[in-house]
């Protein structure tokens, strides 16, 4: 490509590089290495000054800077090699956690695979200022690509569709993400939009699995259309509620009493589809008390897990959304019971006394099969 212009991309920050490229006669190379001679290969054709960064991170901010510099945008969508193997997650999966890493903090980025959320969403929305949208689309992309996550499920929140979320979902669906995650989500129409990209970036990229789409539900009117948004395709799997936005929209205190409303709201559309809804953060990073006890009030309204800003809140979420030794014991037992009528041809179960219905026998169930993939002792109880 022709180069028209000096550009650069990247910091001086830890885990970073800085690289700037420029028009020349010839060809001229200036490395500053703080690793020495351990990416040499890798970054001999750059001007780069790093900060012990990978070489993905060297690649992104390389890439970021020829096309800032350049004009020809079309060679930066072709497929590149995937260097990691990631199959599709189950619509079902456990999702207690979602940790939202900013999509253009390198520093960060370089240790995300090492946190243990159920869910990292590289976040190129709310956390990363306009103008570094573009780098951070390249930053997320390599990440996707090179680095391994084991079993965390990896989702991208993208820009709303008509504000660059187009532009998102090309760059970073090449790094095949489990997910995109939907911001201030309000209408179906969104969500079925969001579906026809993702079906016809899955067949150019030969994404051999569904991406799951995550609505994010950010508004009053959002709420009202939540139980549609829930249904609006068969790939949304999970809604997540993000307060912030919808309190200073409502113009009401961020409590439990004010976000009553909508977070009943948004469970009940959830569990009328059959997916999952995921609590709003907990803005108090030092208040491990205070995100333990909202978490568990949220379990208790039937959200299905809650989201994180930082790595130290993740255990606290876990340890919120774990069945309880007295709920372990209660589903063990509603389940024994539904197996012990069944088999004596019964259409009636009771258990400690009541009558149980197959809402509870299925609720009983799910505590169950929350309690095995946590690696909790269920016993033989199915």
């Amino acid at each position: 490509m022709e180069l028209v212009r000096e550009a650069s991309c990247g910091s001086d920050e830890r885990s970073d590089a800085w690289v700037s490229v420029r028009p020349a006669d010839a060809i001229s190379v200036h490395i500053a290495s703080k690793t020495g001679p351990m990416y040499e290969d890798r970054i001999r054709e750059v001007k780069v000054r790093e900060q012990g960064a990978y070489d993905h991170v060297i690649r992104a901010r390389l890439l970021c800077a020829l096309k800032r510099a350049g004009e020809d945008g079309e060679a930066f969508r072709r497929p590149m090699p995937i260097q990691v193997a990631r199959e599709g997650t189950p619509k079902g999966r456990l999702r207690r956690s979602r940790l939202y890493v900013p999509g253009n903090n390198a520093r960060v980025l370089a240790f995300v695979d090492v946190f243990g959320p159920d869910c990292v969403i590289l976040d190129l929305e709310d956390s990363v200022p306009p103008a570094e949208k573009d780098a951070a689309r390249f930053l997320v992309r390599e990440i996707l690509s090179s680095m391994d996550f084991g079993d965390t499920e990896i989702w991208v929140r993208i820009n709303p569709l008509p504000r660059g979320g187009r532009e998102d979902l090309e760059a970073v669906l090449l790094g095949r993400p489990h997910g995109i995650c939907l911001p201030k989500a309000e209408s179906p129409v969104e969500v079925a939009e969001l579906a026809g990209f993702l079906y016809e970036l899955e067949g150019r990229y030969g994404i051999p699995w569904l991406v799951w789409i995550m609505p994010i539900i950010e508004s009053p009117k959002g709420v009202l259309a939540a139980p549609e948004i829930a249904k609006a395709s068969e790939r949304v799997v999970c809604l997540a509620f993000g307060a912030e936005d919808y309190t200073a929209e409502v113009g009401c205190e961020r409590s439990w009493e004010a976000l009553l409303w909508a977070r009943s709201g948004i469970v009940a559309a959830a569990a009328a589809a059959g997916i999952q809804a995921s609590d709003t953060v907990y803005p108090d990073i030092e208040d491990e008390e205070g995100l333990y006890e909202e978490a568990k009030r949220a379990k208790a309204l039937g959200f299905d897990g809650k989201g994180a800003i930082h790595p130290l809140q993740i255990e606290s979420i876990h340890r919120a959304f774990a069945p309880t030794p007295e709920e372990l014991e209660w589903a063990k037992g509603v389940v024994a019971a539904a197996e012990e009528a069944e088999r004596k041809g019964h259409g009636a179960v009771a258990y400690r006394g009541k009558m149980v219905d197959r809402p509870v026998v299925a609720r009983a169930k799910r505590i169950l099969e929350m309690a095995r993939a946590m690696g909790m002792e269920v016993g033989d109880a199915a």
